[in-house]
């Protein structure tokens, strides 16, 4: 693997794999090419003096870091991850209460619903909410389960309508991605 870069003003560079680690300045026009698996470069002699620092002091968890920014560079990443942090970011219910709604906490409320349901329990259900303790019935576990479940699908239903605007898009990586996607939301609740 090859990589190669050609500087259009002056650029500090450093080029990095595992145990191996180079840098430089470039002046414009000057071109370099490197066999190192990572090549990132820089305008802020500020910023390339500390990613240094940081590629020598823990270099695979500052490459983790350099991926992560560069995966969420992509509009559809940042598209996914923001309907992700809304999604088991917790919700508040009719009455000023408010739940979790973590993955776990989804499971956990489904599976309440189900032993309900087949009788593998009784109401009412102690069930610690993000505002409290709370003795549910039946109908208020479904009542739950209802604006959990409606949670969710409107969270991936804005994340399906945005991605869509996204590839209609000239250029999708200027969007506003989080208002488009606090819009869409809100527009698939309120319907």
């Amino acid at each position: 693997m090859t990589n190669s870069f050609t500087a259009t003003e002056q650029t500090f560079w450093i080029a990095h794999s595992e145990g191996a680690l180079e840098h430089g300045i470039l002046d414009p026009g000057t071109r370099i090419d490197t066999g190192q698996a990572y090549l990132e470069t820089y305008t802020s002699a500020r910023a390339w003096t500390l990613r240094i620092a940081a590629l020598r002091k823990d270099y695979v968890s500052a490459v983790a870091a350099w991926r992560e920014t560069l995966r969420l560079r992509d509009p559809f990443a940042m598209l996914a991850d923001h309907r992700w942090r809304h999604e088991t970011a917790g919700l508040d219910l009719p009455g000023g209460q408010r739940i979790q709604t973590t993955r776990e906490s989804q499971a956990q409320i489904t599976a309440m619903v189900n032993s309900l349901q087949m009788g593998l329990i009784s109401e009412p259900v102690t069930y610690k909410l993000d505002s409290g303790w709370a003795e549910l019935t039946a109908a208020e576990v479904t009542a739950v389960a209802q604006a959990v479940g409606g949670h969710v699908k409107a969270c991936f239903r804005a994340e399906r309508g945005v991605a869509a605007q996204l590839e209609a898009m000239v250029d999708s990586e200027s969007a506003d991605v989080a208002g488009l996607f606090e819009a869409a939301y809100l527009l698939e609740v309120t319907q």
